[in-house]
């Protein structure tokens, strides 16, 4: 595993007004790691996704990604770079199937108009690659249903295979399991330690499950209020009282 940070952040901040919502976040996510940001309901997490991934530009502070600051940039710029996100939503083309969904970002990635989408699909290269990164997420079987058919769970796994299509060097996930049940939760940690384990893909995630976090982080960061409370390995995190306290006096356990 390399040690060579592939997302820096220095001093972040970000406020609403007068209001700041995240504020003097310095962090490293190391090329090949997963790492994980945690925090209680209103810590800040999604905001300091967006800050990072150009969709609210910072108020103070820098970012670095694959040792280029990017500070600023929006999200049109970073996904070329390699950086790429999911949301805490479905972002999927309801009425496309779900290889055509997979096919965008490759048409995209080769410079080809929307309009060329259903020619493309005879493409064999684009269409193979379709097909490895559908069969890399579990559902190549699905490939030819729309994607509106799909359980929550399976558009979750769309949206990943939509991320992972574009050969990102940083999957930033945010909430990846939210809104899943528990089976589903369970085929999400396995397939994010697959491609991990298997294909080296670099992730960060935010997640509320700390079952999730305890699986699949080898070094989680804390924020609470904004800022950053506690960082290191799991054990570490388990038995920090600081993050006791910030889960209201909870286990960081469930």
């Amino acid at each position: 595993m390399s040690e060579v940070p592939i997302l820096k952040i220095e001093n972040l901040g970000h406020s609403y007004g007068r209001y700041m919502v995240i504020d003097d976040i310095s962090l490293e996510v190391v090329s090949g790691d997963m790492t994980a940001l945690i925090g209680p309901n209103g810590a800040g997490k999604t905001t300091f996704y967006n800050t990072v991934t150009g969709r609210f530009p910072p108020t103070r502070g820098r970012v670095h990604f694959n040792g280029q600051e990017i500070t600023g940039l929006p999200a049109h710029k970073l996904v070329p770079m390699g950086l790429l996100r999911s949301f805490q939503i479905t972002n999927i083309f309801p009425n496309l199937t779900v290889i055509e969904n997979v096919l965008v970002p490759l048409v995209l990635h080769y410079r080809k108009g929307y309009s060329f989408l259903r020619a493309l699909t005879g493409e064999k290269k684009l269409y193979r690659k379709a097909e490895e990164v559908l069969d890399k997420v579990g559902i190549l079987k699905s490939a030819h249903r729309p994607a509106s058919e799909l359980a929550y769970g399976d558009k979750r796994l769309v949206e990943m295979a939509i991320v992972l299509a574009r050969n990102p060097k940083l999957v930033m996930l945010d909430e990846p399991t939210a809104g899943m049940n528990p089976e589903e939760t369970d085929r999400t940690i396995h397939l994010i330690k697959e491609l991990a384990d298997r294909f080296g893909t670099t992730f960060f995630l935010t997640e509320h499950d700390m079952k999730v976090v305890f699986a699949v982080a080898t070094k989680i960061y804390v924020l609470h209020q904004g800022g950053l409370i506690a960082q290191g390995d799991p054990e570490k995190i388990r038995s920090d009282p600081k993050v006791r306290e910030a889960y209201l006096g909870g286990s960081v356990n469930d």
